[in-house]
C-alpha cells in the first residue's frame, strides 16, 4: 500500500531529494495558486517564421562554421541543423593539456561548444509537428554519439534557454552542446554520486524507484506516454518544475532508440505545452543529464555511474532566486508540485504548427 502525503500542520515543510540529500523548501501557508502565476505572466508577442536581422534566419549572410549535422540529410528542405558555436566556451580539441600555477590546477579549455538550431525562427519545441520535435531530437542524439567518444570529452551537457531572463541570447530556437573535459561537481558529481550511493543501499535505480512511486500516487504525474513519463518532483527547486524520464533504466543518452525518440518528443512537447498554455509560454532552462562519457579516475567499478538514469529537466524562471537561497543553497518553493501538476495536466492539449 502507497503512503500517502500529509500536508505538515505548521503549513510549512521541508523535503529532501533521496538522490542528492539535498533540502527544499514548500512554503504551503505562502503558496501561490497557479492562477496567481498565470495572471502576471505577460503573454509574449507573437513570433514571425522569419526576422531580417537574424543570424540563424539567414546563413548565407551570417555565415557560420561548416555545419556538423543537417536534417533530412538529403531530398528536403532542411529542418535541423547544427554547427560550432562561433563564440565558443571550449575549443574544438581532442586533447587536453593541464598544469600548475602554484597551488591551483589550470586545464586548456578543449571540448566542443556546438549550437543545434531549428530552421524557422518560431519554430519552438511546444508547437512543432511531432514529426519536426522528433527530427530536432535525433540530431542532439547523433550529435551527442558523435562527441561523446573524443579524448578530451569526459561529459556532455545539452542545454535550452527559452527567453531572456533564462539567459537566450538569440530568440531563434536553439540548443546549445557542450562536450568538456571534466564531470561538473555539486549539481551532475552530487546526481551521479547519489543515483550510485541510492543503488547500493537499496539495490534499485533511484529514478526507477521514483517512477514506481510517482505512478502509484498520481498526483504529480502531469502526461505518460507508452515510454515516457512527465512529472512535477516532490523536491521541486522552482514552481512547475518538471522531469521528462524514461521508463526504461538508461544510464546514458546515446542509448536513446530510433524507436523511442517519437515517444521522447511527444512526452517533452506535452510538457512544454502546459508551460505555454498555461503561463503564455514563459522563459525557462532546459537541461539534459546523462552518465558521463568518460570515468576514468573514478574508484568505482567499470560500468561507473551505470545505475544514473538519464532524464530531463525543465524549470521556468517565474522566481529569481534571493539571499536565503544563495546562501544556503536551499530553495525556497511557494507552489506544491501536487497542486503544479494538476495545472500543467489542464493545458498540455495538442498546440502544433503547420510548418
Amino acid at each position: 500500500m502507497v503512503q500517502r502525503h500529509k500536508k505538515h500542520p505548521l503549513g510549512s515543510e521541508l523535503r529532501q531529494d533521496p538522490i542528492t540529500g539535498k533540502w527544499v523548501v514548500i512554503a504551503v501557508s505562502r503558496a501561490k495558486r497557479p492562477r496567481d502565476i498565470a495572471s502576471v505572466a505577460a503573454a509574449r508577442p507573437a513570433v514571425p517564421d522569419v526576422v531580417a536581422s537574424c543570424p540563424f534566419c539567414h546563413l548565407k549572410e551570417f555565415p557560420q562554421a561548416p555545419d556538423t549535422l543537417v536534417l533530412p540529410r538529403r531530398g528536403k528542405e532542411w529542418r535541423v541543423r547544427a554547427f560550432p558555436n562561433k563564440f565558443p566556451a571550449f575549443v574544438a580539441q581532442d586533447h587536453v593539456r593541464a598544469w600548475k600555477v602554484g597551488l591551483y590546477t589550470v586545464l586548456e579549455g578543449a571540448g566542443f561548444h556546438e549550437v543545434i538550431i531549428s530552421r524557422l525562427h518560431n519554430g519552438f519545441l511546444f508547437q512543432l509537428p511531432l514529426e519536426d520535435v522528433t527530427l530536432t531530437l535525433r540530431a542532439w542524439r547523433e550529435r551527442y554519439r558523435d562527441l561523446m567518444v573524443k579524448p578530451s570529452v569526459a561529459y556532455i551537457q545539452i542545454i535550452e534557454n527559452h527567453g531572456r531572463s533564462a539567459g537566450a541570447s538569440v530568440e531563434h530556437p536553439h540548443v546549445q552542446l557542450f562536450a568538456i573535459p571534466v564531470i561538473p561537481r555539486d549539481e551532475v558529481l552530487d546526481l551521479l554520486r547519489g543515483a550510485e550511493e541510492y543503488f547500493r543501499e537499496n539495490a534499485v535505480c533511484a529514478y526507477c524507484d521514483i517512477l514506481e512511486f510517482e505512478r502509484e500516487v498520481g498526483t504529480r504525474i502531469v502526461y505518460e506516454n507508452e515510454h515516457f513519463t512527465v512529472l512535477t518532483p516532490f523536491t521541486s527547486r522552482v514552481p512547475y518544475e518538471q522531469w521528462v524520464i524514461p521508463r526504461e533504466h538508461a544510464a546514458g543518452f546515446e542509448q536513446l532508440r530510433d524507436e523511442d525518440l517519437p515517444h521522447f518528443a511527444d512526452a517533452l512537447q506535452r510538457a512544454l505545452r502546459g508551460l505555454s498554455g498555461g503561463f503564455h509560454d514563459p522563459d525557462y532552462n532546459l537541461y539534459l543529464y546523462s552518465a558521463p562519457c568518460d570515468t576514468e579516475g573514478f574508484v568505482c567499478e567499470k560500468d561507473a555511474f551505470s545505475h544514473f538514469h538519464w532524464h530531463v529537466q525543465i524549470l521556468p524562471r517565474f522566481v529569481a532566486w534571493a539571499g536565503f537561497e544563495l546562501a544556503t543553497g536551499m530553495e525556497i518553493v511557494s507552489t506544491l508540485p501536487e497542486e503544479a501538476a494538476a495545472y500543467l495536466r489542464s493545458h498540455h492539449e495538442s498546440r502544433t504548427r503547420p510548418v
